[in-house]
C-alpha cells in the first residue's frame, strides 16, 4: 500500500521540478515525467511476462528408437558393463543410465546386500560411484541370461496363466523380462497397456520394450527385494529365475564372476 506522506513529498517535488522547468523555458513535454517519477521512488519491479523455462516438446527424430534419457556429465567414468560392444553402442547410454538412477532414483541400493561379497567381494570398501558400477553391472549380466541384451525379447510364461492387465497369457518382456501386471504392485514401472495394445508384439516403440522403462521398473524391482529380504540371491520369492538360489534356471555363478570382472571387486 502506498504510503500517503511519500505520495505528497512525490507530488510537491514533482510540481516544483515543472514549475522549474517552465521559468527556464522549457516546455515539461521536453522532460519524460516517468523519469522524473523515477528519481523520486524505484517502482517494484518489471511487469514484463515472466520466464518460465518451459519449452514445447519435440518428437524424436526417429519414432521407432526409444530416445535416450538426458543423463548429466558426471566427472566418474563408469566401467564398461558386459552389454557394450562397438556394434552397439547405444548400449553405453544403458550403461550410463543405469548408474544414474541407482545414484539418484534407488540409491538405497548402495547400502548394499547381505550377499554382496558373493559379487564384489571389496563392496563395502567403495564409494558410491564405483557402489552404482557394481549394481549397474549386476544387471547387465541378468540381462544377458534373461533377454540375451535384446531389448524387444518376449517369453511366453506358460505357467502364469492371464495377465490381468491385459487379458492375454503372461509374457515377460524387455531387457529384463518384466510383465504388464507388474504395474499393480510396482506403480514407479511406466508400462502403458492402453499405449501398446495396438501395436506388433516385437515393435520397440511399446513401452514394456523401451529399454530405460524396463530398467528403472527393474531397479526398483530389485531395490524392493533388497529392502524386504536384504538378498540379491533367494531361495523363495524370487522375481528372476536366473537369480534364484537352487533353482532349475539360475546364474548365480555365472553373473557373479561378470560382476567380479570390475577392476575395484577384484
Amino acid at each position: 500500500m502506498t504510503n500517503p506522506k511519500h505520495l505528497t513529498k512525490a507530488v510537491s517535488f514533482a510540481a516544483i521540478a515543472i514549475a522549474f522547468l517552465l521559468a527556464a523555458g522549457c516546455s515539461p513535454s521536453s522532460t519524460s515525467l516517468k523519469d522524473l517519477a523515477s528519481t523520486i521512488e524505484d517502482g517494484n519491479g518489471s511487469a514484463g511476462t515472466p520466464d518460465t523455462g518451459e519449452q514445447t516438446p519435440t518428437e524424436p527424430s526417429n519414432p521407432t528408437e526409444p530416445s535416450a534419457p538426458s543423463v548429466p556429465d558426471n566427472s566418474y567414468k563408469i566401467e564398461a558393463l558386459s552389454w557394450e560392444t562397438s556394434t552397439n553402442p547405444e548400449r553405453r547410454q544403458w550403461s550410463e543410465y543405469l548408474h544414474k538412477i541407482i545414484l539418484d532414483d534407488w540409491n538405497t541400493l548402495l547400502g548394499g546386500a547381505d550377499d554382496m561379497s558373493k559379487f564384489c567381494p571389496r563392496y563395502n570398501s567403495l564409494d558410491n560411484d564405483q557402489r552404482a558400477n557394481v549394481w549397474a553391472a549386476l544387471f547387465s549380466a541378468m540381462a544377458k541370461y534373461e533377454s540375451a541384451y535384446s531389448p524387444t525379447s518376449r517369453m511366453h510364461e506358460t505357467t502364469m496363466g492371464t495377465d490381468p492387465v491385459t487379458g492375454n497369457p503372461v509374457y515377460s518382456e524387455g531387457l529384463l523380462q518384466l510383465s504388464y501386471q507388474d504395474v499393480q504392485w510396482a506403480r514407479w514401472c511406466e508400462f502403458d497397456w492402453s499405449k501398446d495394445k495396438n501395436l506388433a508384439a516385437k515393435d520397440p516403440r511399446k513401452t514394456i520394450l523401451d529399454p530405460y522403462k524396463n530398467l528403472y521398473c527393474g531397479v526398483g524391482i530389485m531395490a524392493k527385494q533388497i529392502k524386504n529380504k536384504g538378498l540379491i540371491t533367494v531361495g523363495s520369492g524370487a522375481y528372476w529365475a536366473v537369480l534364484k538360489s537352487g533353482g532349475k534356471y539360475q546364474k548365480i555363478s555365472e553373473i557373479s564372476g561378470m560382476v567380479k570382472k570390475l577392476s575395484f571387486c577384484k
